[in-house]
């Protein structure tokens, strides 16, 4: 695959989107402008930490470790992002808000929202057909853009009684997006399993 091929890939995956949707709730729900800069800041240093750790180290684990096959990974991907589209259909709210500490939700939005399990199988298959440059880069301009679209959202699209219905919307559309990827990922990794 081609490079800007791999970039569009991951950030499909990682699915930015869905974190505008969360910048936009943390806007209503945490008063202090600080602390969601923080949130969005380390969430996203611990999504590419965690990205980085299985592009140098995933393929060891997965491949020769586990004996698990790209075609499985691939698989796993799609069903992964089918659960979490069929999630953005049928519920209203994609993160819940309780009273969290910020450091909990530096990492619950780190990992599995930004570095979840369809990202970090998709970086396991760059990276093994690839240099840990070349998926560091990868994985680093997905988060890249995770993280302006995150901080765009939040200084530019609060949740308000006005767009609020545009809110939901945007949730059933992320869904919808990441089903349809979800399902494409599910039949290339069936399509190459049955062609063996």
């Amino acid at each position: 695959m081609s490079f800007l091929t791999d970039v569009i890939t991951m950030t499909v995956v990682v699915n930015p989107f869905s974190k505008m949707l969360v910048s936009s709730v943390m806007s209503k729900k945490i008063k202090s402008r600080k602390d969601v800069k923080q949130i969005i800041n380390y969430s996203n240093l611990i999504g590419l930490l965690l990205l980085l750790l299985f592009a140098l180290v995933g393929p060891l684990i997965f491949k020769n470790l586990l004996g698990i096959s790209d075609t499985a990974l691939i698989i796993a991907s799609g069903v992964s992002l089918i659960i979490f589209g069929i999630n953005y259909l049928f519920k209203d709210e994609v993160f819940k808000f309780d009273e969290k500490s910020k450091h909990v939700m530096y990492l619950s939005i780190g990992t599995p929202l930004i570095a979840g399990p369809a990202s970090i199988t998709t970086i396991t298959l760059i990276s093994s057909y690839s240099s840990i440059i070349y998926s560091a880069s990868v994985a680093g301009l997905a988060i890249l853009a995770n993280y302006l679209l995150m901080f765009v959202a939040y200084n530019f699209m609060p949740i308000n009684p006005q767009n609020e219905k545009i809110n939901y919307l945007n949730v059933r559309l992320t869904g919808l997006f990441m089903l349809s990827v979800g399902i494409q990922f599910f039949l290339n990794g069936a399509g190459i399993w049955l062609n063996l």
